[in-house]
Order: structure tokens, then C-alpha cells, then sequence
């Protein structure tokens, strides 16, 4: 979906065929299209600074971190001694942002596709990363995420996937499948996590069941678990699977105990609390994760189809 400009500084963002939200644009930082996809860096009332890809928001300040954190933070914690970590994605800084906080971390890979989105958020979101890719433990690789999973083995403590939503004709599907799932696995060391984004469970509760019951095909153990997030219009979700490791079987008390050991800076949003409430599915949600029970693969990604 492009991005929609008005007269009057406006962006339409849709959400399906026939919903859509208006959002006011305060001032324009950068705006452009790179090989892959149309992005503008803009102020948008209400959300503050903003990174807008193919006419979705991604990520504005006033509530990144409800994301950010809920996505990084259950899993690192579940994994006793998270050292090295790969980030597939994750182009505007703020997810190794939050990895950078686990004083057990001593290297990360980020693998982004856009070169181009990166070094525009590099240079003008710093609200966003905060420094996080100037860290001497990152080594940025600009390169497609499904290549380089395939391409190493064996490696990674724990893996966050932070794509876009798969979209079709957008460059993030293939990084859905089971045959992408089984790839990541090999990055893993022996009892490794993942994570990935999996869309509004909400908005979009039929994609969010297919990406599950994907990755369940891969873990032993998996979870769908939750936030809300303002600027992606309600409430998003995240898939956690390993052999081992549930981050779901983490009470507040450990949860809380895990914080103040491991993490050497502020949480915004994540807590003991808060992780309870993030695992706590509401009842329509696990009612279709009971019932759907497609999944995606590289020969039928249009299963994924928002």
C-alpha cells in the first residue's frame, strides 16, 4: 500500500479493503522509495516521530517500547545465558536497542534487507536507536534474512524476527514459512529461541493462528503471547518457540527476579506484571487458535494473506 500524501497533510494507512486511518502529518523528515519499499520519517499527531514503511506505521516514540520490549525481553529472559543473538530485521535500531540491555550479550548480527531504511533511521531516528548501532558488539549485515539463516548454522543463542507484516508482493513472506522456521532453527545453539512479530491477532487473527501453527512445527514448545500497541490500532502479537524454553512458564516473581539481574537499563513497559498479562490470550483469540489449523510454507504463502 503506498503511502498516501494529502493536499492538506494527511497519510491514509489502510488496515483492510475497506478500513482505514487518517493520520496528520506535523513535519516531514525524510521521504523516499528504496529498492524495496516507500518510507517517510515523519512527526504524526499524537504518535510523535514516526518511521512509516509502504504506508504502515512501524514505529513512532510515544509507545515503541510497548512493542520492542514485549518482543525482545520474554524470550532473552527465558534463555539462562543469552551471548550472542541474531536480529533478522529490525531496520529503525530499537530491537537491538532492547538486547543491548541483557548485560549477558556480547555479540549481535542484524541482518536487514534495505541498506537504504537503515542508514535513513540510522541517521534520523536516534530517538529510536539510541545509539544501539554504534555498539562495538553489533555487526550489521545488509543482506536478505531468509539468504544468510540458510547460509550459517549453529550459532545464535536466540534469534527475533522483526519484519513487516506479509504482505503480498512485499519482501517479507518468505520469512513466514516452515521451511524459513527450520532454517533459523539451524542458526540456533543447542536449546536456542526464537521469536517473530506475528501480526494483529486481533485484526488479523487467522494469520496470527497459520504463523503459530508454523513455527509449532518446528518447536517443541511454542507460544502465542500479546500487547497493545496505539499506533498499530489495537492489539499485536508475537510467536516464541523453542525446544526447551517457554517464556509462558515464567511467573511474575521469576520474571521480576530475571529484571533485576540480568537487565542493565530502564524498562519502560516490561515487567512481572506486565509479562502476565502479555501471556494471559483472551478467550475469542485462543478460540481460533483452537480452530485454525493451516500453516504456511514456501509453496502456499498465500495462506498468509492479510
Amino acid at each position: 500500500m503506498r503511502v498516501m500524501t494529502l493536499p492538506w497533510k494527511f497519510i491514509v494507512e489502510w488496515i483492510s479493503a475497506g478500513e482505514g486511518v487518517i493520520r496528520s502529518v506535523e513535519k516531514v523528515y525524510a521521504s523516499s522509495r528504496s529498492e524495496y519499499q516507500e518510507y517517510l520519517i515523519a512527526e504524526l499527531y499524537g504518535l510523535g516521530k514516526s518511521l512509516i514503511l509502504d504506508g504502515k506505521v512501524q514505529s513512532s516514540t510515544s509507545d515503541e517500547y510497548w512493542y520492542h520490549e514485549a518482543l525482545v525481553h520474554p524470550v532473552m529472559l527465558s534463555h539462562p545465558n543469552p551471548r550472542r543473538v541474531l536480529v533478522i530485521g529490525g531496520g529503525e535500531g530499537a530491537t537491538i536497542r532492547e538486547v543491548f540491555k541483557h548485560c549477558s550479550v556480547k555479540e549481535v548480527v542484524m541482518v536487514d534487507l534495505d541498506y537504504e531504511v537503515v542508514h535513513t533511521c540510522r541517521e534520523s531516528l536516534s530517538e529510536l536507536h539510541q545509539g544501539s548501532f554504534y555498539d562495538p558488539r553489533l555487526e550489521l549485515i545488509i543482506s536478505d534474512g531468509r539468504k544468510f539463516v540458510e547460509s550459517i548454522s549453529g550459532v545464535f543463542d536466540v534469534a527475533i524476527v522483526d519484519v513487516v507484516d506479509p504482505i503480498e508482493g512485499g519482501p517479507a513472506t518468505a520469512l513466514y514459512t516452515e521451511e524459513f522456521y527450520r532454517a533459523l532453527k539451524n542458526t540456533l545453539a543447542e536449546n536456542g529461541i526464537i521469536v517473530t512479530q506475528a501480526v494483529s491477532p486481533s485484526l488479523h487473527p487467522r494469520v496470527h493462528a497459520i504463523i503459530r501453527n508454523t513455527v509449532a512445527r518446528v518447536f517443541r514448545k511454542v507460544s502465542s503471547y500479546i500487547t497493545y500497541v496505539r499506533s498499530y490500532n489495537g492489539l499485536w502479537g508475537f510467536v516464541a518457540g523453542s525446544d526447551k524454553y517457554n517464556p509462558a512458564e515464567l511467573d511474575a516473581t521469576k520474571i521480576e527476579q530475571l529484571i533485576s539481574t540480568r537487565i542493565c537499563a530502564e524498562l519502560k513497559f516490561y515487567d512481572g506484571y506486565t509479562h502476565q498479562w502479555m501471556f494471559s490470550i483472551p478467550k475469542p483469540i485462543r478460540e481460533v487458535l483452537s480452530r485454525i489449523k493451516d500453516y504456511a510454507t514456501d509453496t502456499n504463502k498465500a495462506v498468509l494473506q492479510l
